[in-house]
């Protein structure tokens, strides 16, 4: 079955006022992200979300945690992510050719519980430390895991354990 098939049997489980995490890739994988001044394209507000994106940028793909309110829907608020980057991107190389830089889609999981909300956060900050880009997640620059450290919901000595220690889901 080729990607294609399995993505027109995908069905999106809209929810008004969820958190949801999401993980959208770039076409072919390319890895855009790995060139500092790309990421500087990607700046995640996006219309409609009224809450903050807890997101992170590695290499070829994105992994976000946002609020979508009963306002918008979560197809919306990616449609308008990935439209603003390429927007950005192209603006930056000051090219008006056309130019695909995402995959069709995105995988999207609606948090069910602050236990659930908590796990994804985790996967977000520890996700360039399992790529093996960072030993340490505060060594990653492009995640809200300094953030978190500064608000006192981690310590800095988090996701320092061996990889095997550490139980995440692989959504990628």
């Amino acid at each position: 079955m080729d990607s294609k098939q399995i993505r027109t049997k995908i069905r999106r489980l809209y929810v008004p006022n969820a958190v949801y995490f999401v993980t959208c890739v770039t076409r072919d994988r390319k890895p855009i992200f790995a060139e500092r001044s790309n990421i500087s394209c990607c700046a995640l507000q996006c219309a409609g979300s009224s809450r903050s994106i807890h997101s992170k940028c590695v290499r070829n793909h994105i992994h976000l945690q946002l609020f979508v309110p009963e306002t918008t829907t979560i197809s919306k608020i990616m449609h308008s992510i990935q439209r603003n980057f390429t927007v950005n991107y192209k603006k930056a190389r000051k090219s008006s050719k056309k130019i695909r830089m995402w995959q069709r889609g995105f995988w999207d999981h609606v948090i069910g519980d602050e236990r659930d909300w908590v796990h994804h956060l985790d996967y977000i900050h520890y996700n360039p430390v399992k790529h093996g880009y960072v030993s340490k997640p505060e060594d990653y620059p492009h995640t809200s895991f300094r953030d978190y450290v500064r608000r006192g919901w981690y310590e800095i000595g988090w996701g320092h354990a061996s990889p095997e220690t550490m139980e995440y889901p692989d959504y990628e």
